[in-house]
């Protein structure tokens, strides 16, 4: 019964560990000067110093006009202390663009939204007015 037991806990000792290794595929995806809608490369400054930050494993973002949106994936022992990180990557991005509005997310929904919008952003595949219709949206996620 003994042998059994201690089998399955390293069965499942095994697959946790399988799952966080996969949480760190995710990169971040630069936009840079390809957008010709708006220009991005802030956010991919933005991204690269967030994903910088130990507990970060990855992290999407865009920017629109003076506002930088990013949205952090963390290490799953860290989630425990997301207030303090969403708050140092805020500081290191405001540090970084004092003029910008930085709003850091932890939330999978917004996670989710910057990841479209990024790739749409890099494809050239939206206008304008739909980019600031998904700009409301992502900031309705934010506030609750």
């Amino acid at each position: 019964m003994n042998k059994v037991a201690v089998f399955l806990l390293i069965i499942l000792f095994f697959i946790s560990g399988c799952n966080v290794a996969g949480q760190g595929d995710v990169k971040p995806l630069y936009i840079g000067g390809q957008s010709k809608i708006f220009d991005q490369t802030k956010a991919d400054e933005a991204k690269q110093i967030v994903l910088s930050m130990d507990e970060v494993v990855a992290v999407r973002g865009a920017t629109l006009e003076g506002d930088i949106f990013v949205a952090l994936k963390v290490k799953q022992f860290d989630r425990l202390f997301l207030d303090r990180i969403r708050k140092e990557a805020a500081d290191k991005i405001k540090k970084r663009f004092p003029d910008a509005k930085a709003h850091v997310s932890t939330d999978k929904k917004v996670f989710l939204e910057l990841e479209k919008l990024e790739k749409e952003l890099y494809e050239n595949k939206i206008k304008k007015s739909e980019i600031e219709k998904r700009w409301s949206r992502i900031e309705d996620f934010m506030k609750g």
